[in-house]
C-alpha cells in the first residue's frame, strides 16, 4: 500500500491532479494545515507528502521546512509558481522530489506517481515482484 498525504486548503482544486495518483494500491489522506501534516506524520507512515503552494496556516515550502525536522526521509513534492531555479534554491536541502505547476492536471499526478513508484522500487527491491504498483 502506497500512502500519500496531500495538504491543501482547497481539495476541489486538486481533485483532477489526485486522479493521476489514485491506483488500486494507493491510499490518500487529505489535510488543510501544516499543523495537521505534522500530526499525521507523527502518527502514521506516508510514502509521499504533497503540499499546495499555500496552506491554511502557512506557505507550503515553509511547511516542508518544518516537516524535514520531523521526518527527513519523507518523499515530498510541492506546487509552486516559482521558476525552476528559484524553486531549487528555496527547497535546497529539503529533498523535494518534484515541483508541480499551479493548477495541476491528472497527467502531473501520474508523472509524480511514476517517479515515486520508481523510488519505492529502488529502496524496496522486493516490491519489484508486485505487479499492481
Amino acid at each position: 500500500m502506497v500512502k500519500i498525504l496531500i495538504a491543501t486548503p482547497d481539495k476541489d482544486s486538486l481533485l483532477e491532479f489526485s486522479t493521476g495518483l489514485q491506483k488500486s494500491d494507493v491510499e490518500i489522506t487529505w489535510v488543510m494545515k501544516c499543523e495537521d501534516v505534522l500530526l499525521q506524520i507523527e502518527n502514521n507512515k506516508f510514502d509521499l507528502l504533497f503540499v499546495d503552494e499555500m496552506l491554511s496556516d502557512m506557505k507550503g515550502i515553509e511547511c516542508l521546512n518544518k516537516v524535514v525536522f520531523e521526518n527527513p526521509f519523507l518523499n515530498t513534492a510541492a506546487i509552486s509558481n516559482l521558476s525552476s531555479k528559484d524553486f531549487h534554491e528555496e527547497t535546497e536541502g529539503l529533498g523535494v522530489l518534484m515541483q508541480i505547476p499551479v493548477k495541476p492536471c491528472s497527467e502531473d499526478g501520474q508523472k509524480l506517481f511514476d517517479y515515486l513508484n520508481n523510488i519505492i522500487k529502488m529502496t524496496n527491491p522486493d516490491l519489484n515482484k508486485r505487479t499492481n504498483l
